[in-house]
């Protein structure tokens, strides 16, 4: 079946890694219900399902059993907001004006809450949003810890001269290790979330499109101990540094200067990377929950689940994070 690229984002709200449980032909026939997980600075090369030979990604892998991998997806922008704008309006970022994470608050896009709310369709938004437009005007049914950046966004945008962010760099090469409760604000979205399925979701009377948010593997890169120790020696350093020639533009080194990354250097590089796999397998263990959550109600007979990010990290190559 072809359809465009906003049918597809009206139908079945998919700009995404990867797409389990019906069989297309299946899914043309009856109604179904879509939750949408969201991480936040995914590389899909982190990942076993992607082949990666060492990161613990199993539920990923469960996904992949019982559905669709998407191999040659990409991101329509590397920042959180015109990246997540274009998957809130199925527009490019040319179209919405959205470059930076400069808040921009435009009104006149469509977005899939107001869109699919109009159409019987119950909507529901649970953490970060960060888009063009403030997640409570967006017309969707339910709102639950929605995060709207600060109007203003990003002051530090300047190129002459360029913005130097001053002590970013060494605190961001600080930003790993073992931490109590490191995603405690992410599994309270993940616990709403699944709550939300129990005592509302299976027993609705009309479909549904759940979007739950997490903001892992975001930096900085703590996580929880059990995670950290998975990884426990296994912190490397990228194939490619900022030494190869084509880190050399202009850009590349004006991008190095502004956010400092050049700072991070020896074993800061080791264990950040170190930490971002334990964020990778913490949200693994997320998708596994609201996978369990589906089964348990009975839901995932008509529910299609998706997993993605907004966008990827460096950690590293070419000298960048």
């Amino acid at each position: 079946m072809l359809m465009t690229r906003r049918e597809f984002l009206q139908g079945t709200i998919a700009t995404s890694l990867l797409l389990p449980n019906l069989p297309f032909c299946e899914m043309e026939q009856k109604e179904y219900n879509v939750v949408m997980l969201m991480s936040d600075e995914h590389n899909p090369r982190y990942a076993s399902v992607y082949g990666h030979p060492f990161i613990q990604t199993p539920n990923m892998e469960r996904m992949a059993k019982e559905g669709v991998v998407f191999e040659n997806a990409y991101c329509p922008s590397p920042l959180c907001l015109p990246s997540r704008s274009s998957v809130m309006s199925g527009l490019y970022n040319h179209e919405t004006q959205c470059y930076s994470n400069c808040t921009l608050f435009l009104d006149d896009f469509p977005n899939y809450g107001d869109i699919l709310a109009k159409q019987g369709v119950h909507t529901i938004y649970i953490g970060k949003a960060d888009v063009y437009r403030k997640i409570e005007e967006m017309g969707f049914s339910e709102v639950h810890y929605g995060w709207n950046r600060e109007k203003s966004g990003d002051p530090s945008i300047q190129r002459k001269p360029l913005y130097i962010r001053k002590g970013e760099g060494l605190k961001r090469a600080k930003g790993w290790g073992p931490r109590e409760k490191a995603h405690r604000r992410d599994q309270l979205m993940i616990d709403t979330a699944v709550d939300w399925l129990k005592t509302k979701g299976a027993h609705l009377d009309r479909r549904f499109v759940l979007c739950v948010n997490v903001l892992a593997p975001h930096f900085p890169h703590f996580t929880e101990p059990k995670f950290w120790e998975m990884y426990e020696g296994k912190g490397d350093v990228p194939k490619y540094g900022p030494d190869q020639p084509s880190a050399q533009h202009p850009y590349a080194v004006d991008l190095r200067n502004h956010f400092e990354t050049d700072q991070i250097q020896g074993e800061d590089v080791l264990r950040l990377r170190q930490g971002y796999y334990g964020c990778v397998s913490f949200v693994d263990a997320m998708i596994g929950k609201i996978m369990d959550t589906l089964e348990q109600t009975g839901l995932n007979k008509n529910t299609v689940f998706i997993y993605t990010s907004d966008h990827g990290e460096m950690l590293g190559k070419f000298g960048m994070w």
